[in-house]
């Protein structure tokens, strides 16, 4: 809680302290393995934090060392790759744009945190609408909204 109340505050600004805390209580955590460091992936389950394609707020947070070490928005699905030996393996974070698009961002560790490293774009459907097998990945690169 207390890391990601700094971050939280402004957007609960004049509610009641206990509303954020339970917000963040409400939260889904998951613990993962980053390369040896046990960590935990938060996000929302919905409220103000989510928006209407179910993609959330979403951290990583370094249990051992107390720090977090990505925040990404509006984030609907997360993986974790396998880790080379003694390294920290990539993220790979996953926005809805649609029933058949969505935006994918691999997340590379540098220094002290994660950082974009590739973008593309997944369909599952063609212009037209029909099923695309196996989806397409169009790369592109990252902007500040992927």
């Amino acid at each position: 809680m207390k890391l990601l109340r700094p971050q939280l505050g402004p957007l609960f600004q004049g509610d009641a302290t206990s509303l954020l805390e339970q917000q963040i209580r409400s939260f889904r955590a998951e613990r993962v393995n980053l390369g040896g460091v046990p960590a935990l992936a938060l996000s929302p389950s919905a409220g103000e934090l989510c928006g209407s394609n179910g993609n959330c707020s979403f951290w990583i947070i370094d249990l051992a060392h107390r720090r977090i070490l990505l925040r990404a928005e509006a984030v609907q699905t997360f993986a974790i790759e396998t880790a080379k030996p003694h390294g920290m393996p990539n993220v790979i974070t996953s926005t809805s744009n649609s029933g058949s698009q969505s935006e994918m961002i691999r997340w590379h560790f540098l220094t002290a945190f994660y950082e974009r490293q590739s973008c593309a774009t997944l369909s599952n459907a063609d212009d037209s609408g029909a099923p695309l097998n196996p989806p397409k990945i169009t790369p592109h690169p990252c902007s500040e909204g992927n």
